[in-house]
């Protein structure tokens, strides 16, 4: 064996970064004795320099923010045998949602995957194949302080740097993954600081011990982020994982990436994890499903059920809903108002090596859905980590009556960049504007006379084109007809519980909060009063005791001769000790017809009180079935925040609005809350165990609580996403309708 040294200067080359991943060829020619090539090698090389310097992790003398992930290997037929093409889906999508850096859970990955990186560029943690946490994490136990372990642990260090120590997208070395901590780490450390020290070494079980050097905690929670910055440190922050996206889940994302971007040590984190490790498997129907753990054996079989179904994308890549919060937290283009009167914006570029000037910033201002003016200008100019002030050509219009005006800022690629086409969406802001005039209100006394009857317990109320139908004895809507059309199924209930996601689950909210899963369905009527209040209204106020929460509930109906009928909803409590509650609303179901769904709110996708901000404001439109996600584990889904409207309609345009006074939470299903629940005792359920049903399930909700986003075995959702058990107030219009009587908007604009 013949060891050789070469020496050659390349004049200012150009650096590579996952922003600019400039490779350069390198071919070895070994000739012999008359010159003539035996033997040719060559390899794709960037330059790069990436050091701990001032407690700060640089990649060419700038501080990098990691807005990474955790990648497992998996192909959801060969398992973990993946293809080129995958790798290749999982850049391109990783690059479409502004993902930079992967860290490789939780062993060295196929050598092509390196190759892949460096080409298209994202920062890779590369992390030797070491775990065995199993053993336990005490001194006495651990493999990492049994010296008969030591040749294991260097022998798999060693071969992960000899293998993948040439590739640019290589930043930092991982020790392993919950091994303990102990002499054999410290061992493994000083191998590879000696053997390449042109790179930091990470290890998360080290903590702050001196064989790491980054601080790299799992599932720090965001008061842990703000302590360790509240001083100067010799190592930067980055957490190894957080935001454990299981099942519904990645709350309170932008609440991290506020405290991250907020302080220089702060340097990133690494989400739990990419996709969803699930197999295709095929039911005794033939239909294909995904399968985890548990799935593959007798019941008993011991399993962690569906604890690695916790990824951004499903097994064949299609997207989950909380990916969309992460392209949205993890832009690296970010505007805020300076002043919205005069268009006047302020843009932060929070790329490390990229001006704005490869980018176009496209504007429109929309007045209720509708785009009302719009410009392109081509020449944003911002050095990378610099901000700017802009002023856009915005010409406001007068504000009409009810009418909300909002501006929509988008960046977007000039030209192809890599894997991204041009024209790609790299960062997007929305802006309500504080213009406005409030709604025209309605001339009660030119809406149609009513007709109410009393019979056999129940209250009929007719007007001109509708009649609506009261169960005195439950207090609720029974019926409401417009044009001759059944719109009600099954009334107005209460309601106070949500089928629990896997967050729930793991933080025991099925038993913690489960007293208000039949809160709502048991209540029991005290009273109903009604009485006509004038020739064109008439109003019902129900009384109701919760004895499952000793609580009560109060809900007034006011049914104008227009056809709309206002309800509002009060619950107030007298315990003391009462949880949480999960959800504050009302259901109802509407024939299964009624399938055509437009809003005015937040979309397209679901959106949560704590995961939104990725949801744009507007008017959406599609079927009931598409606002369905079938998460792997059936759980809560599909919801939508800040409605201002929403309406149901038929193929004939007949339907049923809802209008929030202001807001709603809504969501519609071909399924019931109990299709999406499994009960108190989570068990081993999937997507093609539901029926559909032959109806359409509408939740109207004051709200319900955060999704949750910091782990998936304890966390709750954050205090100011909670809903803590005390008095609570809602209102919204209902109101039948069809296509002589103008748009939902138009109809949402009329003020009671």
């Amino acid at each position: 064996t013949t060891s050789l040294d070469l020496d050659s200067v390349v004049a200012a080359p150009r650096l590579w970064s996952a922003e600019k991943p400039n490779l350069y060829t390198l071919v070895l020619l070994l000739r012999d004795s008359s010159g003539r090539v035996l033997e040719t090698l060559s390899a794709r090389i960037g330059f790069r320099r990436v050091e701990i310097r001032d407690g700060l992790l640089l990649v060419n003398g700038v501080a990098v923010k990691l807005r990474g992930v955790n990648r497992h290997e998996h192909d959801p037929v060969t398992g973990h045998v993946v293809s080129e093409e995958s790798m290749l889906r999982d850049i391109r999508l990783m690059k479409a949602h502004n993902i930079n850096a992967v860290r490789t859970a939780h062993y060295p990955n196929h050598p092509r995957w390196y190759e892949l990186t460096d080409e298209y560029g994202l920062y890779v943690v590369d992390e030797a194949n070491i775990e065995s946490h199993g053993t336990g994490f005490d001194p006495s136990q651990t493999l990492a302080a049994k010296p008969e372990w030591r040749t294991a642990h260097l022998d798999r260090t060693r071969r992960m740097v000899e293998r993948d120590k040439n590739h640019p997208s290589i930043i930092i070395w991982s020790l392993g993954n919950e091994a303990g901590d102990g002499a054999n780490f410290e061992a493994t450390y000083a191998w590879i600081k000696k053997r390449d020290p042109s790179r930091p070494v990470q290890y998360e079980m080290t903590d702050l011990r001196p064989h790491t050097d980054i601080f790299a905690p799992m599932y720090g929670r965001i008061h842990i982020l703000e302590a360790y910055a509240a001083e100067p440190r010799e190592r930067p922050l980055i957490l190894c994982e957080y935001a454990h996206a299981m099942g519904n889940s990645v709350g309170n994302l932008q609440e991290y990436w506020d405290v991250i971007n907020a302080h220089p040590q702060l340097q990133g984190g690494f989400i739990w994890e990419w996709v969803d490790q699930g197999l295709r498997k095929e039911d005794q129907d033939g239909d294909g499903f995904w399968a985890y753990g548990g799935d593959f054996g007798p019941e008993d079989t011991p399993s962690g059920g569906n604890f690695c179904i916790n990824g951004l994308v499903q097994p064949d890549r299609a997207l989950n809903p909380h990916i969309w919060e992460v392209r949205r937290v993890y832009q690296p283009i970010q505007v805020q108002a300076v002043d919205l009167t005069r268009g006047r914006l302020r843009i932060d570029n929070r790329h490390h090596f990229t001006d704005l000037d490869q980018f176009d910033l496209l504007w429109n201002l929309q007045g209720d859905g509708k785009t009302l003016s719009e410009g392109r200008d081509t020449s944003p100019a911002a050095a990378p980590q610099a901000s700017i002030e802009l002023e856009l050509p915005i010409s406001f219009v007068k504000p009409e009556p009810g009418v909300e005006y909002f501006l929509n800022v988008l960046f977007v690629l000039k030209e192809a960049q890599g894997v991204l086409a041009a024209g790609h969406v790299v960062a997007r802001e929305q802006f309500q504007l504080p213009i406005s005039l409030p709604s025209r209100q309605v001339d009660v006394r030119r809406v149609g006379k009513l007709l109410p009857r009393l019979r056999e317990g129940r209250l009929e109320i007719e007007g001109e084109g509708f009649d609506v139908e009261f169960d005195l004895s439950e207090g609720r809507i029974e019926s409401y007809r417009y044009d001759g059309v059944q719109l009600i199924r099954s009334g107005l209930v209460p309601n106070f519980w949500r089928a629990p996601n896997d967050n729930d689950f793991g933080n025991d909210m099925p038993k913690r909060l489960g007293v208000w899963r039949r809160a709502g369905a048991e209540r029991v009527v005290e009273r109903v009063h009604w009485w006509q209040n004038s020739d064109r209204d008439v109003r019902l106020e129900v009384v109701a005791d919760l004895p499952q929460v000793n609580s009560k509930l109060f809900t007034r109906y006011v049914v104008w001769g227009s056809g709309d009928v206002i309800v509002t909803q009060r619950f107030a409590t007298r315990a003391l000790d009462l949880p949480d509650l999960p959800r504050f609303g009302m259901n109802l179901t509407l024939p299964v017809e009624f399938d055509d769904m437009a809003w005015y709110g937040r979309g397209p996708h679901e959106s949560y009180w704590d995961r939104k901000s990725s949801a744009a404001v507007g008017v959406y439109q599609g079927t009931v079935q598409e606002q369905y996600h079938p998460y792997i584990r059936p759980q809560e889904n599909g919801n939508k925040t800040d409605v201002r409207w929403v309406a149901l309609t038929n193929r004939n345009g007949i339907g049923l609005l809802a209008v929030g006074m202001p807001l709603l939470s809504v969501s519609a299903h071909h399924f019931t809350i109990e299709d999406f629940d499994p009960g108190p005792v989570k068990k081993g359920r999937h997507a093609n165990d539901l029926s559909r049903r032959d109806l359409v399930s509408l939740n109207l909700d004051y709200r319900q609580m955060g999704v949750g986003g910091d782990t998936s075995w304890g966390a709750r959702p954050h205090p100011q996403y909670r809903l803590p058990a005390k008095e609570y107030r809602y209102t919204f219009r209902l109101r039948g309708f069809g296509p002589k009587d103008g748009s939902p908007m138009a109809l949402s604009k009329e003020a009671f």
